[in-house]
Formats: structure tokens, C-alpha cells, sequence
């Protein structure tokens, strides 16, 4: 047993049970939606895994569910959880809400799946380290994008539903399947068009990145256009507010040692920028956050800030 892996399996089942306990004394909607979130988790691995081979996941991983370690699902779901928190405290519309969850999501990402990779945790199957994103394919990047969206879009109508007949809360548990088909549909469009416009196994940073400043953008005028919502949704809230933003800087903070104590710095210096730049970026967005929670009028009075 690899004591790396049993360090780290526990301290993400540690968070989860701490944000289920926290989601569930908040009511039987937020514990199914975080519950659903690692369902989902578990669900996109085995099922990518499955169909498209891409991919496979260290023999080190102590408890999995056939191919799918279960740490990486809960990871998942305190991953999509945060995110839809921090959206929701910046007063994000729902129409907008999902595509500023999916940037929130891959801006993790980014910042860690190369470092991954180079710990052994996974491996992308024929694909070299200097390929791509650093030994990480494109796909995966622009995957990542419809994984927050199907999963936000449906959990956010699932919400509605539930706020108008609360017996129907059960329903989130379902959510899964119809998040899971969203991303096989938003996966296609990449599917064609990279062997066409950017041959190559692993390809497709352009298509990504065209995708990304789409997303990006409606994510933008989300934040920052007119017509927000309450800065807060602590009542729906997943996960709290703190434990969010507790769980994005675990993530930065495990990769990031993990890249100084291998020397990737030296070897490659671009991840550390990127981990750097991405870790950063984390506060202006809670600056954000609270700056929204502290100022805007209509704000609930029991609204949190993150450094409460």
C-alpha cells in the first residue's frame, strides 16, 4: 500500500464528509446535489475510461469502483460544489450561472492536471509529456468545460423543481444521467472537427481555446452585467461558501508542492507560472466575492465572506 495514495485518499474523504455533514444540516436538496456531484464524479471516469480509452488511473489507488478511484469522484463533486457556490455569492443569473462555473472548474485544471500526470496519479495514454498541454490532451481541457455545464444546468433546474414541490428533491440524485449525455453531446462538436482542423492525437488546444473565450465570455458578462441576482444563494448552497474557497486553495497547494519537490521549476518552468498565475487568480475572486456579498443592498443579512 502506498502510504502517498492512503494520505491522500483520506484527507479528500475527510473534506467530503465535512461538506455532506455541512450540506445536510442545510436540508435534503444541497446533500443530494453534493451526493449527486460524486456520483457524477464516478460515473464520467468509468464511463471515459470505457468508451473512449483515453486514459487509465494508477494500480496505487486503494479504493475504486472498477476503474474510477472514488477519491477522484468526491474530488469532483467538492470541485463542481465550490464552484456553483462562489458563482451563486457573485449573483450570477442562471443563465449564465453554468458557464462561470465551467470556467471556475477548468481554471483548476489547468493548473494541475500536467502536474498529475508526472506524479504517476493518471497517465494519458499515447501521448508524449512535451505534447499538447504539456502531456495533456486538448480534449480533456474542452471535456472539462461540458462536465461543469451538464452537471450546473441540470442541478440548477432540478432546483427550481424542487423549490416548487420539495418532494421532488430526490430527483437530483438522477441528475447524473442527464449531465453525463450533455457532456457526450458537447463532446462532438470537438470530436469532428479536431481530425479536421487539428490533426493529431492530443490536438486541439486551438479548438479549446476558441471554446474557452466563448465561455469565458458569457461567464464575464454574467459577473458583470446587469440584472445580477442576490449575492448569496447560502440557502441552496451545495457547500459553504468558506469550505469553497478552502477547497480550491487545497487543491493549488497539494499540486503545487508536488511540482517543487519533483523540480519541475527547473525542468518546466511554464507549469509553475501557469500553477502561480492560476493560484493568484484566486484572490481577486474572492476579493470579488466579498466586495458583492458586503456591498450590494438586496444581500441577505446572514450573508457569509469568505474570511468570516
Amino acid at each position: 500500500m502506498n502510504p502517498w495514495y492512503l494520505l491522500l485518499e483520506l484527507a479528500v474523504a475527510i473534506s467530503f464528509v465535512l461538506a455532506a455533514h455541512a450540506a445536510l444540516r442545510r436540508g435534503r436538496l444541497p446533500f443530494f446535489e453534493l451526493l449527486s456531484a460524486a456520483i457524477f464524479g464516478i460515473l464520467l471516469e468509468e464511463g471515459d475510461q470505457l468508451m473512449f480509452e483515453s486514459y487509465h488511473y494508477a494500480s496505487d489507488w486503494i479504493v475504486a469502483i472498477d476503474r474510477a478511484p472514488v477519491a477522484i469522484g468526491l474530488t469532483w463533486a467538492l470541485i463542481l460544489a465550490g464552484a456553483m457556490r462562489i458563482t451563486d455569492a457573485l449573483g450570477v443569473r442562471r443563465r449564465y450561472a453554468p458557464f462561470v462555473d465551467s470556467v471556475l472548474a477548468i481554471s483548476l485544471d489547468l493548473a494541475f492536471d500536467a502536474i498529475a500526470i508526472r506524479m504517476g496519479l493518471w497517465t494519458w495514454r499515447g501521448i508524449g509529456p512535451e505534447q499538447a498541454w504539456f502531456g495533456v490532451p486538448a480534449g480533456n481541457f474542452y471535456a472539462w468545460l461540458f462536465v461543469a455545464l451538464g452537471f450546473s444546468l441540470v442541478t440548477r433546474w432540478l432546483r427550481d423543481v424542487a423549490g416548487q414541490r420539495p418532494a421532488r428533491a430526490w430527483l437530483q440524485l438522477l441528475a447524473p444521467v442527464p449531465a453525463y449525455f450533455i457532456l457526450i453531446a458537447g463532446l462532438v462538436p470537438f470530436i469532428i472537427l479536431q481530425p479536421l482542423l487539428e490533426p493529431g492525437h492530443g490536438e486541439g488546444l486551438g479548438i479549446f481555446a476558441v471554446t474557452l473565450l466563448a465561455f469565458a465570455g458569457l461567464a464575464a458578462y454574467g459577473v458583470w452585467g446587469p440584472n445580477r441576482a442576490i449575492p448569496n444563494g447560502e440557502r441552496l448552497a451545495i457547500v459553504d461558501l468558506r469550505l469553497a474557497f478552502a477547497s480550491r486553495l487545497s487543491i493549488h497547494a497539494v499540486f503545487l508542492t508536488a511540482l517543487l519537490v519533483m523540480g519541475l521549476q527547473s525542468s518546466v518552468p511554464m507549469l509553475l507560472v501557469v500553477s502561480l498565475l492560476l493560484l493568484v487568480a484566486e484572490i481577486p475572486l474572492a476579493w470579488l466575492v466579498n466586495a458583492r456579498l458586503r456591498t450590494d443592498a438586496t444581500a441577505s443579512p446572514a450573508a457569509e465572506t469568505v474570511g468570516a
